[in-house]
């Protein structure tokens, strides 16, 4: 079995290639909890997801708003069942065509070679002012 770094690096491998029904379907365990800070009425794709069906309509709510023109992780750091990992994204937000730069965290949690837990830590004024 693939270790949790090399599924970490396989989801953002498919995130960056824009196959997120593989993403989700072959990496996402069916009751996963997906964290997203922000305020939701500002930031549509901010909230608490659970399950392969709400994750999904967070990655489409996040490609109905934003045209990334980079989404880089950086430094992923394993630590049993945990991947940490560090990064940097810019995008064009739909709404506005404000640009957003952001560097980020992700904590992702797995169980029997799937994501069990993810959450997100990154500067949500910043997509917040850029969605205004």
């Amino acid at each position: 079995m693939a270790s949790n770094l090399e599924i970490a690096k396989k989801g953002y491998e498919l995130f960056q290639l824009g196959d997120i029904p593989t993403l989700v379907n072959d990496l996402i365990d069916d009751g996963c909890t997906w964290i997203t800070p922000g305020p939701s009425d500002k930031l549509p794709w901010a909230g608490r997801f659970k399950g392969k069906q709400e994750i999904a309509g967070f990655f489409a709510k996040v490609a109905e708003n934003i045209d990334f023109s980079e989404f880089a992780p950086r430094e992923m750091i394993e630590q049993g069942d945990t991947v940490v990992v560090l990064g940097s994204s810019s995008g064009r937000m739909k709404k506005t065509g404000k640009i957003s730069k952001n560097e980020w965290a992700h904590v992702l949690k797995y169980s029997k070679g799937k994501l069990v837990f993810f959450q997100e830590y990154y500067d949500t004024a910043a997509e917040v002012a850029a969605m205004s």
